[in-house]
């Protein structure tokens, strides 16, 4: 079973106030992959993805994920029907804050004061749970937004 987690980078935009020079943010993404899944494996499978982002300013910034594909935040699925295979996306790798919007459960990345024009690197922590009976042979993936509100 191979599994494949692709992100894609959303932009949001803030106009300058009272023509003061605009912040500007990028986003940039290092997708998820879980590479082969083998349900007869005991351990879990974790792997990282790569948020970057650059800020012209330092003022506070969030950064959410959208469910993808999934109706919940605490029960992301990669594919669909027989080829299901629950995973999760969060901010600590102890796996404790589940990365989303803020809601369901969900945490958002914040950082306050981020460095004016340096790329900051956070990690997407991943996990796959073990033991799931229900793979089957195929190509799973799940498709995420990935916004940056400044």
């Amino acid at each position: 079973m191979r599994a494949a987690l692709g992100l894609v980078a959303a932009l949001a935009l803030t106009a300058p106030a009272f023509g003061a020079e605009a912040n500007r943010c990028v986003v940039s993404v290092t997708p998820v992959h879980f590479g082969t899944y083998n349900p007869l494996l005991p351990g879990d499978i974790r792997t990282t993805g790569i948020v970057t982002y650059t800020c012209t300013q330092s003022r506070p910034i969030s950064i959410s994920l959208t469910r993808g594909d999934s109706t919940y935040y605490d029960s992301r699925t990669l594919g669909h029907g027989l080829t299901a295979l629950a995973y999760n996306l969060y901010l600590d790798a102890a796996g404790t804050s589940v990365w989303g919007d803020g809601s369901g459960g969900s945490q958002v990345y914040r950082d306050v004061a981020p460095p004016p024009d340096t790329n900051v690197s956070v990690p997407i922590y991943g996990r796959m749970p073990a033991r799931q009976r229900q793979a089957h042979v195929g190509l799973v993936d799940d498709t995420l937004l990935v916004t940056i509100n400044y």
